[in-house]
C-alpha cells in the first residue's frame, strides 16, 4: 500500500495521470491551504476564493493526463490561480467602468467625474459605518498593505479574527455600494484605488 502523504508531488502527478483519485485528494489536501491564503489576502472575499481554487483543482482533474510534464506543480498552481485572480479582478472593474460610462444627457466627461465622486462618498460613508476594529483592520490591509499575520501581531489578535473583520467589513462594502454595480473584487479595486 502507497503511503501518498510521502510521495512528491511529480509522483503524485503520475498516479494521477493514471486516475488515481487519491494522489488528487493528497495534492488538494497538501496545497489548498496556502493557495487559499494567498489568494484571500489578494482578495478577502472567502466565497470567490473558494471559487477560484474550485476552478483551479477541476482544471487539474480535466488536464491530469498532461501533468506529468510539470517540474514545480506548486508554482503550477500559484500561477494558475493569480491568472484566475487576474481575471476576476479585471471583469469586475470592467463591469463598474461600463456601469459608470454609461450615456446620459449630459456630456460623457462630467456624469463619470459626478458617478467617481458619488461612490468615493458612497464608500467613505460604508467606512463610516464599520466597527472602530473593523475599520482599524481595514485600512490597516487596504491603505497600509499588511498582511493579515502583521495586522494580528500588531492588534494582538488571531489571524482568524482578522479574516473575519475583513470578511465582514467586505460584505457590508458590497452591500453599501451595490447601487453601483460593483462586485466583491470590485469594491476591493475601488478600496484600493482610493486609499492609495
Amino acid at each position: 500500500m502507497t503511503a501518498y502523504s510521502t510521495l512528491t508531488d511529480q509522483e503524485l502527478t503520475k498516479l494521477l495521470a493514471g486516475n488515481d483519485n487519491k494522489a488528487f485528494e493528497t495534492l488538494y489536501q497538501r496545497h489548498a491551504e496556502a493557495l487559499y491564503l494567498f489568494a484571500y489576502r489578494k482578495l478577502p472575499v472567502p466565497h470567490v476564493v473558494e471559487d477560484l481554487l474550485q476552478d483551479v483543482f477541476a482544471n487539474i482533474y480535466r488536464n491530469r493526463a498532461s501533468l506529468s510534464g510539470i517540474g514545480n506543480f506548486r508554482a503550477y498552481l500559484f500561477t494558475a490561480l493569480r491568472y484566475r485572480l487576474l481575471n476576476e479582478l479585471r471583469n469586475s472593474l470592467l463591469h463598474a467602468q461600463h456601469r459608470e460610462q454609461l450615456p446620459t444627457e449630459t456630456t460623457a466627461e462630467a456624469p463619470l467625474r459626478y458617478d467617481l465622486h458619488q461612490l468615493e462618498k458612497a464608500f467613505n460613508a460604508a467606512l463610516e459605518k464599520f466597527t472602530e476594529r473593523s475599520r482599524e483592520i481595514f485600512l490597516l490591509s487596504r491603505r497600509d498593505h499588511l498582511s493579515y499575520k502583521e495586522i494580528a501581531d500588531r492588534l494582538g489578535i488571531s489571524v482568524k479574527a482578522v479574516e473575519k473583520h475583513m470578511s465582514r467589513s467586505l460584505h457590508a462594502l458590497r452591500h453599501e455600494l451595490k447601487d453601483y454595480g460593483l462586485t466583491g473584487a470590485g469594491c476591493v479595486a475601488l478600496a484600493q484605488y482610493l486609499l492609495r
